[in-house]
């Protein structure tokens, strides 16, 4: 028992070492989209700190020519609006026509974003996208992704202070590898019943 308490550990700790190692990777580059991956909605329907910042480097690929669509994606949390709706405010106050926006408002998790916004990309014959997210939600995410077929890119909101602030950053980094292990475990699951 202590054998394998003693390899849970070292696994976690090297899932630990790529999540943070992808982090500080920017793998932005040209594609049919860029899917922003939903974050909180405060009181008084406030885009949270981590929102705002994917939002603002979102804004700034697409404004670098990137890609032409944007797929806001998150549904109704806490505090309304939607999640979509609130980054389809932002980015249309900051002047992105609004018919590069492309909104997905019923998803509650990664995996939700991501397969609604697959769906979303099949219907319009998009292949490739950007998603953008904080930094440490990349990995995941573009495993996620990649699992559904879609051709994807992570690009961190670096500025977001969950990122940025040290604390922050090593405790959603151990979430992060957490989810990681529960995805991975929950493929296999899939994989068991299929076969």
């Amino acid at each position: 028992m202590l054998v394998l308490g003693a390899l849970a550990l070292v696994v976690l700790g090297v899932l630990y070492q790529r999540v943070d190692a992808r982090a500080q990777e920017d793998r932005a580059r040209r594609a049919d989209a860029i899917i922003i991956l939903g974050s909180a909605v405060y009181p008084g329907e406030q885009p949270s700190p981590s929102l705002r910042a994917r939002i603002q480097h979102a804004l700034a690929l697409y404004r670098a020519g990137i890609a032409p669509n944007l797929i806001l994606c998150g549904g109704l949390g806490s505090h309304p609006p939607t999640e979509a709706e609130v980054m389809r405010r932002a980015l249309v106050g900051a002047g992105v026509p609004a018919d590069a926006l492309v909104l997905e408002d019923r998803s509650h998790s990664t995996e939700e974003n991501l397969a609604n916004a697959k769906l979303l990309m099949d219907a319009r014959g998009w292949r490739s996208a950007v998603i953008v997210s904080d930094p440490f939600h990349l990995y995941r995410a573009e495993i996620i992704a990649r699992d559904l077929g879609i051709d994807a890119y992570g690009s961190g909101a670096n500025a977001s202070p969950t990122y940025a602030r040290a604390v922050l950053r090593a405790w959603y980094t151990t979430r992060e590898t957490l989810a990681l292990v529960w995805y991975f475990a929950a493929r296999v699951g899939q994989l068991s019943i299929v076969n």
